[in-house]
């Protein structure tokens, strides 16, 4: 009897301990930060954008993140004749920090359609890029965003070259590699007989497609230089 009470207290100091061990903390999530400031038509000068070790993530109407990346097949042309199709990833890796208001800048390693330096609230994407003729000066503007009603159009422009903006919500379904999307948003930007961007985004997720056509040098009709489709994404 005895032999058996010791047999049954080792089994359950043995049990005991293996559940002990198995316990696994549960994982807390990182909570991103809402971005709600709106920096247009605000100026800073060079000294006063800093680079900055971000660590944390930001949420807004595209999810950013030094942890988040987007990989794109891109059609490379040459003046409407393709060139190569490769792969390239979105990353947003360097980013910077206006002094004056605190607000961090992401950096893309690509061309997407999008300004290549920009800060996200809620609803809008931001530019933010030396002004032209004094590169001591940054500027911010508005580049694309939610609206209110079914379309807009307004004034915007390729660095000097003055464009027609164009945004419009679109109610379907939008299929790349990367998935299916739904109400999603198509913006234009057009400078006639040099250049034509146009995006195709989805809300929280990020550019779904990007078409670039421009102008070869000394002539005035738009030939494809780019087309860049979603493949697959990776957003924390």
């Amino acid at each position: 009897m005895k032999k058996v009470t010791l047999y049954l207290l080792i089994t359950t100091i043995f049990f005991a301990s293996c559940a002990k061990d198995e316990i696994v903390p549960p994982v807390t999530e990182e909570q991103c930060i809402a971005q709600t400031s709106n920096p247009a038509g605000r100026s800073y000068s060079n000294d006063s954008v800093i680079v900055f070790n971000c660590t944390s993530k930001h949420c807004g109407i595209i999810p950013l993140s030094t942890k988040n990346y987007w990989v794109y097949e891109d059609s490379i042309f040459s003046d409407g004749v393709l060139q190569k199709v490769q792969l390239d990833t979105l990353r947003y890796s360097t980013t910077y920090k206006s002094l004056s208001d605190g607000l961090v800048w992401w950096q893309a390693s690509m061309d997407i359609g999008l300004p290549e330096t920009l800060y996200a609230n809620d609803s809008t994407l931001f530019s933010i890029s030396d002004r032209v003729f004094m590169p001591d000066v940054k500027d911010a503007k508005k580049e694309y965003g939610l609206f209110a009603g079914d379309s807009l159009r307004y004034l915007a422009n390729f660095e000097d070259a003055a464009a027609q903006g164009r945004s419009l919500k679109i109610s379907g379904n939008f299929k790349t590699p990367a998935g299916s999307f739904n109400d999603y948003l198509y913006f234009e930007k057009n400078a006639r007989n040099y250049r034509k961007d146009q995006v195709y985004f989805e809300p929280g997720i990020g550019v779904l497609k990007y078409i670039q056509e421009k102008a070869p040098m000394g002539t005035r009709f738009l030939k494809l230089q780019q087309i860049s489709t979603l493949v697959s994404y990776h957003i924390e």
